[in-house]
């Protein structure tokens, strides 16, 4: 029979199970799914925007997925091995369940959370669902999908139970609680995303944020992107005291050749004479 040893990460259809021996793992992420966590064992401390968490064995945590985290693993103070299982709910389950349930789904009073971590209570519900999971873990039977997203569902109800407000996050893609794209540009820009990232962080299918960017915006997404990018290269570069490839990637840029070609095209001469230019 297999052991926790026998694998440090197994997933089965959106639900992994981790294990960590004598040892610290740090690891920085940016989530594309929304995440409910649940510590089995040992230590984790998780950092997001402006707050970190520390969890204990038997506690959860939600993490939306429009943000970076830097997860902090590590053994017990006794040196038990750290444990913990995780549940992705992904962008088309969380379509289902919204089709499924839509007629009784969601108060309308429901608004986005500012910040992305919520820690979860304890809870007979959050810790009866995960003790469920536990013996797929150790077993040679491999459970389907069906049996996953029936978990999920459970995961998915208890998460609106403790917070109704999490309906505007886990159903952003629906006209009620959608992100405001105009706000969410403004704010992200400068991310080194593509476009159908930004459009699944917004809540969005691509077409459906192509349409909208046009309707708010008045022209493609990418040739706005483009600009306001370039824009704020230019405007660090003016600063004096920041070298060109550190404005290109501050702005967004990943490809210098092209930065300077772009960049060159819109001012009429490269970056690297901005400091020049602006002195005159």
């Amino acid at each position: 029979m297999p052991s926790y040893r026998d694998s440090r990460v197994l997933e089965y259809h959106g639900i992994f199970f981790s294990c960590i021996h004598d040892e610290t793992l740090r690891e920085t992420v940016s989530l594309k799914d929304h995440a409910l966590i649940h510590l089995i064992g040992g230590i984790l401390e998780i950092a997001g925007p402006g707050r970190t968490i520390r969890l204990s064995p038997g506690e959860c945590i939600f993490v939306r997925k429009d943000c970076n985290i830097t997860l902090a693993k590590s053994c017990g103070p006794a040196g038990e091995p750290f444990k913990a299982v995780a549940m992705i709910f992904e962008r088309s389950f969380l379509l289902g369940y919204y089709r499924r349930s839509r007629p009784e789904i969601g108060p309308v009073s429901a608004v986005r959370p500012e910040n992305p971590l919520r820690k979860i209570p304890a809870r007979p519900d959050v810790s009866g669902l995960f003790q469920s999971l536990l013996p797929y873990f150790w077993s040679e039977e491999k459970p389907d999908r069906e049996w996953a997203d029936m978990k999920k569902t459970e995961g998915l109800r208890c998460l609106l139970k403790t917070d109704a407000n999490l309906y505007a996050s886990l159903f952003d893609f629906t006209s009620r609680w959608k992100i405001d794209l105009r706000e969410f540009m403004e704010e992200n820009y400068m991310m080194e995303l593509s476009l159908p990232d930004f459009a699944h962080f917004s809540g969005r299918s691509l077409s459906a944020f192509n349409r909208d960017f046009r309707r708010i915006f008045g022209e493609p997404p990418q040739k706005w992107l483009i600009r306001r990018r370039l824009e704020l290269a230019r405007e660090l570069l003016a600063k004096g005291d920041v070298r060109v490839q550190d404005a290109m990637a501050d702005a967004g840029f990943c490809n210098f050749s092209h930065f300077s070609r772009v960049y060159k095209a819109r001012f009429g001469y490269p970056p690297s004479e901005e400091k020049k230019h602006d002195a005159r």
